[in-house]
């Protein structure tokens, strides 16, 4: 259908991160069971920061959250349409994420997401 079509422009996953869109969160989430490339949206980011009055909680405590539940959605997964959607509660809320796979920059990636992200 686009064979034929001129690119315009283009919007890498590792622009986004430049631009502060994507967080690399890469480490932990090899301590989570990933082997690729692994980014949150902002959006996600914001979530796993709790307010400074939350003295229990903390971003490592509630990322390892969203990627260990991430790892486990995605082995579990039968879904075939690219996106895997799986509930994570983050401080008294539960929300539900996607986990998308990205191949723009020659390798896959790993990209966690909010819904309104998308």
């Amino acid at each position: 259908m686009f064979e034929n079509a001129d690119i315009i422009s283009t919007y890498t996953a590792q622009e986004a991160e430049d631009d502060g869109i994507l967080v690399n969160v890469t480490e932990m989430a090899k301590e989570a069971g990933f082997k690729w490339t692994t980014r949150i949206s902002r959006t996600v980011h914001e979530l796993c920061t709790p307010p400074k009055s939350n003295k229990i909680q903390s971003y490592k405590g509630r990322l390892w959250d969203v990627l260990f539940l991430a790892f486990i959605a995605i082995k579990r997964s039968k879904q075939n349409d690219g996106i895997v959607k799986y509930n994570v509660k983050i401080g008294r809320k539960i929300e539900t994420l996607w986990i998308t796979i990205d191949g723009t920059m020659g390798e896959p990636a790993i990209h966690i997401i909010t819904p309104s992200d998308y």
